[in-house]
């Protein structure tokens, strides 16, 4: 009863707020997977709202080559589908739990490294809204840059990725890193992009000339509150 009534209060909202039912839809599969006990990395599934996991399946072919920043079920999901993956993680704690579940799934087109923040001077003087600063909000992270982070798929060339997924820390800082670095056709993929100033800076990802926008909103699994996932593919015109 206890899921019921807070799927219902985040549906309500997000449908008062959005304007929309298509969420709706998802009740009986996001009620059946919150019962199930599984995990994001049992189901080696990306967590993300239902529809885009559904586009993502799609979209996902396998000669593609994938960077992620945030790693889980996520680098399972694409390591099954694409030729190669690169992920990085910045949790230490996690790093090692997805470590050992690769060599247990046997992996070998996935490139893992672990990369955690690093104290700074002046961080309270930075701003988790500016993609140059490189800080979180997250109060794990207080007194944390996460610049060598970011700057990890620099060691790659600009139009290189067919898909690069911002689903970890300081994603605004990832998404001006990765914009360059993907491909003619290629996606972008931004998590949580209800959080408005993830994509505040990036004007040009909103011409439709350039990058082609599809946006998910909805219930995501094991979880009460709901959530939106936005795509843009970089046009052939570009």
């Amino acid at each position: 009863m206890k899921d019921l009534l807070l799927y219902i209060r985040f549906a309500l909202t997000f449908a008062f707020q959005n304007a929309t039912l298509s969420h709706i839809k998802q009740f009986r599969r996001w009620l059946g997977d919150k019962r199930s006990g599984d995990t994001t990395l049992m189901r080696e599934l990306p967590w993300m709202t239902y529809d885009a996991i559904d586009f993502l399946s799609s979209i996902c072919k396998p000669d593609m080559t994938v960077f992620e920043w945030g790693s889980g079920g996520s680098t399972l999901f694409f390591a099954r589908r694409c030729r190669r993956v690169t992920s990085i993680e910045h949790d230490r704690k996690w790093s090692a739990l997805l470590t050992d579940k690769l060599k247990d799934f046997s992996a070998n087109n996935v490139d893992y490294t672990e990369i955690p923040g690093e104290k700074i001077t002046g961080w309270a003087e930075r701003d988790y809204r500016n993609p140059d600063d490189f800080v979180s909000s997250d109060k794990n992270s207080a007194g944390l840059s996460y610049e060598r982070y970011v700057k990890a798929i620099d060691e790659y060339p600009d139009n290189y990725f067919d898909m690069v997924v911002v689903d970890g820390r300081v994603r605004n800082c990832c998404i001006k890193r990765a914009i360059p670095h993907v491909k003619k056709g290629g996606y972008l993929v931004v998590d949580n992009t209800e959080r408005n100033y993830y994509l505040a800076g990036f004007p040009e990802l909103q011409n439709s000339g350039i990058w082609e926008k599809k946006e998910f909103q909805g219930p995501v699994f094991f979880q009460h509150a709901f959530c939106k996932t936005s795509f843009f593919r970089k046009t052939d015109f570009f």
